[in-house]
């Protein structure tokens, strides 16, 4: 019994119970998660990268299970950083990790909020130059890992910072931003810092795990479909290859499916941070099953809702709220899907070093933008309502995934007028 007046235990040791058969079991279902993964040639998607982090992970896996609690997130932490030069290059690395150390140095410091944002920007201008033209002595892979670590990530952690009661802590700062997983994929989840530290083991280590091996399953067998439907990385609809109304529907299906590549190697990465005991939530959530646009915002890219959600939605929606519940609900969508698809052109700006501009990016996000906001509109006129069963659920997820599937094939086309060559596919034949 803790003697009057010292800290309780930590709750977590008793969730560190480490037991030889349970481990055994883990590490055979991760080592078939890996063989199915080389054995449909998964890797061949994402380079060597993926693979040697897969590898790293298991391996990584097999030491923590076994170590003590107050080793746990260090290994995961020593991992990480180790990789790090190996995986994205000595230099690149090692420029990563110091303009990490400048941000927590700012964020860090007892400035007001705004003077924390304000010095941020400032180190990120530099970042910005540096992906447009180049700077002299930044070698160019390290551009990419800058828009890939800290684009999301950065505000959420600035975001959290002012609400902490203490300052923040080197080691958390580092066991968010430079995850192990990061570094063979630069396409990576928004996950949010509050959830990833009050999560860690928030389980039983075992249960833990043995969550992140089904997300990895459901990630191998998203990629897994992705790569029978498609022989190269990237499908365009081409209108010369369609000879008919089904040939149109089976390549206009086949582009929405693309989708499967980003929700399989989300789940998979989610998974892999699961292993070292980040009890983290699903990051899709049965998408293809929407029955409308706004159940489809709800499940589809999870982290990403819930990213918008708290850094401009609550915010938004809570400062104009007087002008009427419902207004500032629409306002606040609205702002949302606007600022989604600047992130997502700034986010297209650092992994290729072009800023996304088309104008069938801007139509997709516009258009579903207006048909979230008049779908959230009816549902606030309706009221609470039970959730639609029978026929009714199938209508609407036959209809959302029409809407879907159109909008999707004018997403992936370059121009309105291959959009339309490809609907039309029987005047350009």
């Amino acid at each position: 019994m803790p003697s009057p007046g010292a800290p309780p235990s930590d709750p977590r040791l008793a969730r560190c119970r480490r037991d030889p058969r349970e481990f055994a079991l883990l590490i055979g279902q991760l080592a078939l998660a890996l063989l199915v993964f080389w054995v449909f040639r998964l890797h061949e998607l994402f380079g060597d990268g993926l693979w040697r982090v897969n590898l790293l992970s298991a391996a990584g896996f097999a030491v923590h299970y076994w170590l003590p609690l107050r080793f746990k997130e260090p290994w995961f932490i020593a991992l990480s950083l180790s990789a790090l030069p190996w995986l994205a290059g000595i230099a690149a690395g090692a420029w990563l990790l110091g303009i990490g150390l400048v941000f927590f140095v700012i964020g860090r410091s007892a400035l007001a909020q705004r003077w924390r944002v304000g010095l941020t920007l400032l180190v990120v201008v530099p970042c910005v130059i540096g992906r447009a033209r180049g700077l002299p002595g930044f070698p160019a892979e390290l551009w990419p890992l800058v828009g890939s670590v800290f684009l999301f990530r950065l505000p959420i952690w600035l975001y959290d910072r002012r609400h902490m009661r203490a300052p923040p802590r080197l080691a958390d700062f580092l066991a968010y931003c430079f995850m192990l997983p990061n570094w063979g994929l630069l396409l990576f989840p928004v996950v949010d810092f509050h959830t990833q530290r009050k999560s860690f083991l928030a389980r039983e280590q075992g249960k833990v795990a043995q969550e992140g091996l089904l997300s990895i399953a459901r990630g191998v067998l998203h990629l897994a479909i992705y790569v029978r439907l498609y022989n190269s990385d990237a499908v365009a609809p081409d209108p010369f290859e369609i000879t008919g109304p089904l040939a149109l529907l089976a390549c206009m299906v086949r582009v929405y499916l693309l989708y499967l590549r980003l929700s399989g190697t989300f789940h998979f990465v989610i998974g892999l941070l699961q292993l070292f005991g980040y009890d983290l939530p699903p990051t899709h959530r049965a998408w293809l099953l929407s029955s409308s646009l706004t159940d489809f915002w709800r499940r589809i890219n999870i982290y990403w809702k819930d990213f918008m959600v708290k850094l401009v939605w609550f915010p938004c929606y809570f400062r104009w709220r007087r002008s009427g519940d419902h207004r500032a609900q629409i306002a606040a969508t609205a702002l949302v899907f606007v600022v989604t698809w600047f992130l997502h052109a700034a986010q297209t700006f650092f992994l290729t070093g072009t800023f996304l501009l088309r104008e069938t990016d801007v139509a997709f996000w516009s258009i579903l933008g207006l048909l979230v906001m008049g779908n959230l509109a009816l549902e606030l006129r309706r009221g609470s309502a039970a959730p639609p069963v029978g026929l009714r659920r199938g209508l609407g997820i036959a209809g959302t995934f029409t809407l879907l599937t159109l909008l999707w094939s004018m997403w992936n086309s370059q121009s309105f007028d291959d959009w339309f060559d490809l609907l039309t596919w029987w005047r350009v034949g």
